[in-house]
């Protein structure tokens, strides 16, 4: 893989991990966009970008993949809590032949438990005794509820079963885990990096399947690989499924 020009869109937490992840791969980062005045300071820096990395803020996500757009520069978006304005930007991205790669989460750990949740939703699709739920777990500085991920894994097990017709945040689990919806509960504890869990209760015994995130360091990485996969002359609109082939 020749050395990326990375521009990196959003410079807190992730993004320095992002930044120390991507220079120990050999890339350089050739603009740090953190807030609005950076857009006109650092034009050149964005000139000279071969991919942008996105790990800004929710408010600030779906105008900055627009932009990457306005200048046909390849996007990684890590950021979750815009997804309302997903399908525009897939579109646009479809027909401009722009570059977009979109996940909730880039730790690849992660997206082998979801595919496992789906395998094991599929098995417990035929047990109507045992009642679904989620718990996810983060830091007390991420601003969305639920996560990205926990959305994720919420339509992942109930598009597996024929009793739930999708997920419902509540701060009460247990008043609505035998309805049809899945409740998930979301918790924001100290400097919790990322925990997830999905659930199958009945009476006599209990299923659970847990990830949990030790760093972000596996999220920096899964990015930093991302962009790397983007940039081998990809157009359209991916995610890690695309890029793992799960």
């Amino acid at each position: 893989m020749h050395p990326l020009p990375i521009a990196l869109l959003g410079y807190g937490r992730m993004g320095k991990e992002i930044e120390k992840t991507a220079l120990a791969r050999g890339h350089r980062i050739v603009a740090k966009i953190d807030r609005e005045p950076d857009w006109e300071n650092q034009t050149q820096g964005l000139k000279e970008a071969g991919v942008a990395i996105d790990f800004s803020t929710p408010a600030a996500a779906a105008s900055n993949i627009a932009r990457c757009f306005d200048i046909h520069l390849p996007v990684v978006v890590g950021t979750t809590g815009w997804l309302e304005s997903l399908p525009a930007l897939q579109e646009r991205c479809l027909h401009e032949r722009q570059a977009l790669f979109h996940a909730a989460n880039f730790s690849i750990g992660v997206h082998i438990f979801l595919s496992t949740a789906r395998f094991l939703s599929q098995k417990m699709n035929p047990l109507p005794d045992y009642a679904a739920r989620i718990e996810e777990t983060h830091h007390i500085h991420k601003l969305d509820k639920p996560s990205g991920t926990a959305i994720r894994l919420a339509e992942t097990a109930a598009s597996q079963m024929t009793r739930y017709r999708g997920w419902r945040l509540s701060e009460n689990p247990s008043q609505t885990a035998c309805q049809e919806v899945i409740p998930v509960e979301c918790r924001r504890i100290g400097e919790t990096v990322g925990t997830h869990r999905l659930f199958f209760e009945s009476e006599t015994d209990s299923i659970e399947l847990t990830h949990t995130a030790h760093s972000r360091r596996g999220f920096a990485m899964g990015a930093v690989l991302a962009a790397e996969w983007l940039c081998e002359g990809r157009t359209g609109c991916f995610g890690m499924e695309d890029m793992l082939g799960i």
